[in-house]
């Protein structure tokens, strides 16, 4: 089992009209869990925790989520979906979309999808969303989404995102692209787990990094 966690780092470089580039950089890591705390979060996967409002975790079928999949007005395909999730202000879904053509992370207000488009983000191409949470508080509060970012390939890459709904941080790739589940624990309300009962249990920890402000020209993010 390998982790590659690190921060990818981003030049200046100015994108296409309707796209903005993140103008600072967040640094997360993915930190592996010690026996009793995986233990715990084992635990509670299983008791079905984390049903606050906070917490999606995919639990629908695959032919099923076929199904699902519908269009926004402007043409945009709805591939995979969250619940609704409590986020700062708003209640946000989460969704996997294909918007002009191109394959992203959408995130929407939960009662007008259709037209209040908080963000997009370049994620790749696979369309497979196994979980995705709200953690924190205040000016803290981030979004955690979980997405394969490549058809094909059994791989899943780690986005987190601010209150202006821009991702600041998106991890290396590490395995499995459906076993993924986002916990949040009583005993650390301001976290959040990623568990994976095949591979690992990771607490996402944020850092602090001094003297870098590159920014990252591989972020895609589009505001509305």
């Amino acid at each position: 089992m390998k982790l590659f966690a690190r921060t990818i780092l981003v030049s200046s470089l100015a994108l296409a009209a309707g796209c903005v580039s993140r103008i600072d950089i967040e640094h997360w890591t993915l930190e592996p869990c010690d026996a009793a705390t995986t233990a715990e979060i084992a635990r509670l996967v299983e008791e079905g925790a984390s049903r606050d409002g906070r917490v999606w975790n995919d639990n629908v079928r695959h032919e099923e989520r076929e199904r699902r999949r519908y269009k926004l007005r402007d043409g945009t395909t709805i591939a995979s979906e969250s619940s609704p999730i409590r986020f700062g202000t708003n209640t946000v879904c989460v969704a996997v979309a294909s918007h002009n053509g191109k394959d992203c992370i959408q995130i929407a207000d939960s009662a007008f999808k259709a037209t209040a488009i908080f963000g997009r983000h370049s994620a790749g191409h696979g369309w497979i969303m196994p979980c995705a949470a709200s953690f924190g508080s205040g000016e803290d509060e981030r979004l955690v989404v979980v997405k394969a970012p490549r058809t094909y390939h059994n791989w899943s890459r780690v986005y987190v995102f601010d209150q202006n709904f821009k991702c600041v941080w998106e991890s290396e790739e590490i395995e499995d692209r459906r076993g993924w589940r986002a916990v949040v624990s009583p005993s650390y309300p301001d976290s959040v787990f990623l568990y994976n009962k095949h591979v690992a249990c990771y607490r996402l920890l944020r850092k602090t990094v001094p003297g870098v402000g590159n920014l990252n020209v591989n972020e895609r993010s589009e505001q509305k």
